[in-house]
C-alpha cells in the first residue's frame, strides 16, 4: 500500500484528490494540510511514502516545504503541482527535491501514474554506505539553548535577550538571532550592526573564527550578538550547514550559545533544536499560545528528541481570558521551571528605548523571574543579594484567579 499525503490549500482540490486516489487498490491518503508548516508536522507524524505538494501553499510554500521534507524524511518522494510550467518553476522545484512536476490542471491518471513511479523511484533508491567516516575534529564544550515558541507575540525574543544578559554576567556568551527573515535581537539592544549571519554564510566562511569574530557585535553587558540578516531575501543564504558548522566554531569560544528562533518551523529552526543542550519551550497563558506549544511538543515528538532537553517557560502577560498556570501545565504535560512576572511598563519601556530590563530595572519583578531562569539554566548565573541570598528567586506576588478552559486538537 502506498501512502499519500495532500497539501494544498483548496479544500475542494483536497477533496476530489482523496476520491480519486481513493478507487485505486494501492493508494491510501494517510493526511492532507492546507499549508506549508502543517504540512510538515503531518508528514513527521504519518511518514508518507509520497507528498503531493501544491507550489503555492500559504505561509511556507510548496518549495520550501518540499526543502524541507527532502532533509527530514528523505525517503518520501514529493510531487509538485504548479499553474505555473515555466522553466524556472520546474528547476526551482527539482532543485529543492521534488521528484515530479505536474502542471495544473491534470489527469487523475496522470497523478495515479506520477505516484507509483515516484514511489518506485525510492524503492529502488541505493543505500548510502555505512563505511568508516572521516573523523571530524570535536566541538567544544560551550551549550546551546534554543528558544522556541509556537506562536509570535508571548515575548520569546525578549526573555531570550534579557537570560542572555543575565548570563554574561559571568560567563562568556552569544546571544544569535536564528530568525533568519525578521530577527528582533538588534532591535532590542539598539545595535547597529555591520555584518551578519549572512554575510558568514555567503562568504562560506562560518567556520572561520577570525571571521566569524569580525561579525560579532558587542552587546551591553560583555554580550556577543550575531545579528539576523539585514533583509529577509538574504535569510536564504543561510543553510542548515551553515548553521551547524557555526555552532561547532562558536561552541569552541564561548560558554554558552543562545539561539532565538522564529515562531514558525524552518529547516534551519529545526536543527537548532535539535542541535541544542536546552530548548526552552515559551508560551503565555492564553488559549491560542499554548494549543500552539502542544503542536510544538508533537513536532519535538515525531522527531524523537529526548524529552529531558526541553523545559516549560510561562510568559505570564495577564490579559483577558488567561488560564491558569496548573491547568496550563496539565494540558502540556510538564511543569514550568519559571513564570515570568507581568510587569506591563517595565517590558514596554524596555523595548521602546532598547534596553533590556535586567540592565534598566534591575530590582524589578521580571528581573527576578529572569534570573532565576538564568540560574536553573547555569546555576553561577544569578548574582547574590546583599545577605547572601541568591536575587532571582519568585517574589511572593497575589495573582488573580485566571480561568480553567479545556480544549482538543482540531
Amino acid at each position: 500500500m502506498i501512502r499519500v499525503l495532500i497539501a494544498d490549500e483548496s479544500p475542494r482540490v483536497t477533496e476530489n484528490l482523496v476520491r480519486r486516489l481513493g478507487a485505486e487498490a494501492d493508494l491510501v491518503v494517510c493526511a492532507t494540510a492546507a499549508d506549508g508548516e502543517l504540512a510538515v508536522q503531518e508528514a513527521l507524524r504519518t511518514h508518507p511514502d509520497v507528498a503531493i505538494v501544491d507550489a503555492g501553499l500559504p505561509g511556507m510554500d510548496g518549495i520550501q516545504t518540499t526543502e524541507m521534507l527532502a532533509q527530514y524524511l528523505p525517503k518520501t518522494g514529493v510531487i509538485m503541482l504548479s499553474l505555473d510550467a515555466e522553466n524556472e518553476a520546474f528547476r526551482h522545484a527539482m532543485l529543492a527535491g521534488a521528484r515530479e512536476f505536474l502542471e495544473k490542471p491534470f489527469s487523475g491518471d496522470d497523478l495515479v501514474a506520477a505516484i507509483r513511479r515516484v514511489h518506485a523511484f525510492e524503492l529502488r533508491k541505493p543505500v548510502a554506505p555505512t563505511g568508516p567516516a572521516v573523523a571530524e575534529p570535536p566541538p567544544g564544550k560551550g551549550k546551546v539553548f534554543t528558544i522556541v515558541a509556537g506562536k509570535g507575540g508571548v515575548g520569546k525574543t525578549v526573555i531570550a535577550v534579557n537570560v542572555a544578559l543575565a548570563m554574561a554576567r559571568s560567563h562568556r556568551v552569544v546571544l544569535v538571532d536564528g530568525s533568519l527573515q525578521f530577527g528582533d535581537v538588534c532591535a532590542l539592544l539598539n545595535l547597529n550592526v555591520e555584518r551578519t549571519i549572512a554575510d558568514l554564510a555567503a562568504s562560506d566562511a562560518v567556520a572561520d573564527r577570525d571571521a566569524v569574530g569580525q561579525a560579532l557585535a558587542e552587546g551591553p553587558g560583555g554580550l556577543s550578538v550575531l545579528a539576523a540578516p539585514a533583509r529577509p531575501e538574504l535569510a536564504d543564504y543561510v543553510t542548515t550547514q551553515h548553521l551547524r558548522a557555526l555552532m561547532d566554531e562558536l561552541r569552541r569560544t564561548f560558554d554558552y550559545i543562545v539561539v532565538d528562533t522564529p515562531s514558525y518551523l524552518t529547516e534551519v529552526s529545526l536543527d537548532a533544536i535539535e542541535m541544542a543542550d536546552r530548548v526552552l519551550l515559551v508560551t503565555d497563558l492564553s488559549v491560542t499560545s499554548v494549543k500552539n506549544a502542544k503542536l510544538m511538543q508533537s513536532v519535538m515528538d515525531v522527531l524523537k528528541l529526548d524529552t529531558g532537553r526541553f523545559v516549560l517557560v510561562v510568559n505570564h502577560r495577564d490579559g483577558v481570558g488567561d488560564m491558569e498556570r496548573g491547568h496550563v501545565e496539565g494540558f502540556l504535560g510538564t511543569k514550568a521551571i519559571v513564570e515570568i512576572r507581568h510587569e506591563p511598563a517595565v517590558i514596554a519601556s524596555s523595548v521602546s528605548h532598547g534596553v533590556p530590563f535586567v540592565l534598566s530595572q534591575p530590582r524589578s519583578a521580571a528581573t527576578a523571574s529572569i534570573e532565576e531562569l538564568a540560574r536553573i539554566l547555569v546555576p553561577s548565573s544569578a548574582p547574590e543579594g546583599p545577605d547572601g541570598d541568591v536575587q532571582g528567586a519568585s517574589p511572593t506576588t497575589t495573582q488573580r484567579p485566571r480561568r480553567r478552559f479545556g480544549f482538543a486538537r482540531t
